[in-house]
């Protein structure tokens, strides 16, 4: 009886031992065979704990690969966002020379909201584009680099604001917002717990773009005309675009699936993070604080030049309205990884309410509205910085993360139209003298202004709020 319980264990032993060598077999051929058909795999690992697919992988978070994304991603910023951010000085350009100055101011407006509003409001269908088709980006991107110096060449020759608004309106703005959109899908793959620090870097080379770019295209406006000044613009992009484009690349190796069966569909099928009360809040939120941002960035410079003759002082007012943005990008994103980011949002909006409201408001020299300018264009134009926290805690997976920043992105594209459009209207421009407060005919601008900044800073307030209830709910 006894030899024969030992030979059923035996066989027992035997017959699992053989099962889970077989098992082990079909795993690592299952293994093999997704790693060749499908795009990527996702893990969920807790933060720091390397996976056996990671194996292999340049390192989240940290490691060389992934900062030359980050700083490669910021030569992008730097160039695109930092020609946004010039506008201003071409707005002022346009209408004091020939053969633009016969346009109306509104009109040479269209120039560069477009622009800026094609690269938001594009850029969640570009993402749905590269998430379904991920061997399009770089391929893309070549090719947008190649679109965008074209426009900008072309337009060197331009003699009609409408060829303006077509060129570097137009397909400027939809050749830029394809960088966009690759940048924000792999900056969720390369940083997890430093997203915020990552994004804020990036985002901050609009600032140093948009401090560089006044003072160099300034000078070019000034000592070799517009046509060159475009030309040369546009070369030096098409030269050093290439350069950082050799070190924005994805994380996960990608792969172009076998059949249509393997790829992402083109939008999540659980919207529910969309329905997510805090996402609303912050659609809100941004929606307010792009109406205020954008007539400041736009009319500063007509604001500065009542109080200076010179285009250098209102240059140098710009260039310092981007340098401070620089800096609250990075502070911002880099307190978001640490601390909630309702926090930044209604400092964000209170300072920024302050800068309006007082400063602005009682600027009648240039002391003042270079303390503006800081304060407002660091506290204001920093705001972007918290987007990469704020999509990190609405959605859970980094495609719906992704996502979130594109829909963050057309609220703020809608305003860069709307909001200098409402600026427009509110502004006296038949009034060109200046006062104790809201001088130039600027008083309608600064209280609208400063109302949104408000509205920013009671948005942070009912985040905070909103997101405090949801925890207690989940307690329960």
């Amino acid at each position: 009886m006894s030899t024969s319980v030992n030979y059923s264990s035996s066989s027992r032993d035997f017959l699992a031992n053989h099962t889970k060598e077989k098992l082990e077999k079909s795993q690592h051929t299952c293994s093999k065979c997704l790693a060749t058909n499908v795009l990527e795999v996702e893990v969920e690992t807790s933060p720091g704990e390397p996976s056996e697919l990671d194996m292999g992988l340049a390192p989240v978070d940290n490691g060389r690969q992934a900062w030359i994304f980050v700083f490669s991603a910021c030569i992008f910023d730097s160039f695109i966002w930092g020609w946004n951010n010039t506008y201003g000085l071409f707005q002022e350009y346009y209408a004091t020379h020939p053969p633009f100055d016969a346009a109306s101011s509104g009109e040479i407006s269209i120039i560069g909201t477009t622009s800026v509003a094609i690269q938001y409001i594009e850029v969640i269908l570009i993402i749905a584009l590269f998430q379904r088709y991920p061997e399009l980006p770089k391929p893309s991107m070549w090719a947008s680099l190649a679109m965008c110096v074209g426009a900008l060449i072309l337009s060197s020759f331009a003699t009609k604001v409408w060829q303006l608004i077509i060129l570097q309106g137009i397909v400027f703005g939809i050749g830029a917002g394809v960088f966009y959109a690759p940048i924000l899908i792999w900056l969720s793959d390369w940083f997890v717990e430093r997203r915020g620090l990552a994004g804020g870097i990036i985002f901050g080379g609009s600032g140093v773009g948009g401090f560089v770019l006044p003072i160099a295209m300034g000078y070019l406006l000034k000592n070799v005309g517009f046509g060159w000044a475009i030309r040369t613009f546009g070369l030096v992009l098409g030269v050093c675009g290439g350069i950082a484009l050799l070190g924005v690349n994805p994380r996960l190796p990608l792969r172009k699936p076998i059949t249509y069966l393997h790829r992402k569909p083109w939008f999540p099928k659980d919207l529910s993070p969309f329905r997510n009360p805090v996402f609303l809040c912050m659609m809100v939120i941004n929606s307010v604080q792009a109406l205020g941002f954008y007539p400041v960035s736009i009319f500063l410079t007509t604001y500065t030049s009542y109080l200076s003759a010179g285009t250098f002082t209102s240059t140098v007012t710009l260039a310092l309205f981007n340098a401070a943005s620089v800096i609250c990008y990075v502070l911002f994103g880099r307190i978001c990884d640490s601390f909630p980011y309702s926090y930044v949002i209604f400092t964000s909006g209170f300072v920024s309410a302050l800068a309006a409201l007082l400063l602005w408001g009682y600027a009648s020299t240039l002391g003042i509205i270079f303390a503006f300018t800081v304060v407002f264009g660091g506290f204001n134009g920093g705001f972007p910085g918290t987007w990469p926290a704020a999509a990190s805690e609405i959605g859970t997976r980094n495609e719906v993360t992704s996502l979130m920043m594109g829909t963050f992105a057309i609220v703020k594209g809608i305003g860069a139209i709307v909001g200098p459009a409402i600026a427009a209207t509110l502004r006296d421009s038949n009034n060109d003298s200046p006062a104790r407060y809201g001088g130039f005919g600027f008083l309608r601008v600064e209280m609208f202004v400063g109302a949104m900044a408000v509205a920013t800073s009671i948005g942070g307030l009912a985040l905070s709020f909103i997101s405090v209830s949801k925890r207690i709910q989940k307690c329960r």
